[in-house]
């Protein structure tokens, strides 16, 4: 598949409103942890890796949930606004509920999120087509799974919790989300999610070497250049958007995968120096 122009991307995922705490010094157990600042933005891994899309010049469309309060109207004209096709989003009724993130000097992030909030399905009362899929959720209805099976291409998230089968060209993980697991065991793991159309498992290492594997081979992908950063939020779903559109215009995975990775760099390092997020609008 190569790209002529715009492409049709369904993306399937959160958009939640992350209040991001930066913190003073790292967590400790029993510890008093000064915070400096406090931010409300737009994320989740719908978001953001939708946000990278739409910004690389692709016609996107949200599958998701947003409630019926201030801030669930705030969002949805955020995106309208900013190009995202919003059709395919629920509007439920009650209030939003926060993702809590804690952000320490270092980098590293702890997310603190409501069972409610995670439980919620994503709903779709008929069969759709797009030229590409993105999934970044455990449950997903029949109407969903129908047109995942009818796209010519689909990546999906590796889900963490309890999830259901879903046809995938492409799985995206995280080896910090597996530790201690070998890429044979988490292809198989894989591969009892995506079904035998599972073609490659890509896994991200932090700065460290991207792993593609096609349950056989595994390939290391080395970025060109490593930076250290205070917010690496959002840093795999936006690797995963730029992965699909690398693979759009008709890149093998492996190269797509180099691609990716060395966009995510130059994306978190322009965004490190703005200072403040350049593609989350701030909320209130």
């Amino acid at each position: 598949m190569t790209a002529t122009g715009p492409n049709r991307i369904v993306v399937i995922g959160h958009i939640n409103h992350d209040r991001i705490w930066r913190l003073n010094e790292p967590l400790r157990a029993g510890g008093r942890i000064a915070w400096s600042s406090r931010e409300t933005r737009l994320g989740g891994g719908g978001y953001f890796t939708a946000r990278r899309l739409l910004d690389l010049g692709h016609d996107v469309a949200l599958l998701s949930n947003l409630m019926s309060d201030d801030h669930g109207e705030t969002a949805l004209a955020d995106l309208r606004a900013a190009g995202f096709d919003t059709t395919l989003i629920t509007r439920r009724e009650g209030e939003t509920d926060f993702a809590d993130i804690l952000l320490d000097p270092t980098g590293e992030r702890t997310i603190l999120s409501s069972e409610r909030r995670l439980s919620r399905t994503f709903l779709l009362d008929r069969p759709i087509s797009a030229d590409a899929f993105y999934v970044n959720a455990p449950k997903l209805p029949p109407a969903i799974l129908t047109s995942l099976e009818r796209a010519p291409l689909v990546i999906s998230q590796f889900p963490l919790r309890e999830a259901e089968r879903r046809p995938a060209d492409i799985m995206v993980g995280s080896k910090a989300d597996l530790p201690g697991m070998s890429m044979a065991d988490i292809w198989t793991r894989a591969r009892s999610l995506a079904t035998d159309r599972l073609a490659h498992l890509v896994m991200t290492d932090g700065p460290a070497a991207i792993s593609v594997f096609d349950g056989t081979a595994e390939r290391a992908v080395t970025l060109s250049r490593t930076i250290t950063v205070r917010d690496t939020i959002g840093a795999g779903d936006t690797f995963s958007g730029s992965l699909l559109n690398a693979l759009l215009t008709g890149m093998n995975v492996v190269s797509a995968s180099q691609r990716a990775g060395d966009e995510t760099t130059a994306w978190l390092e322009h965004r490190e120096a703005l200072g403040e997020t350049a593609t989350e609008k701030s909320i209130s």
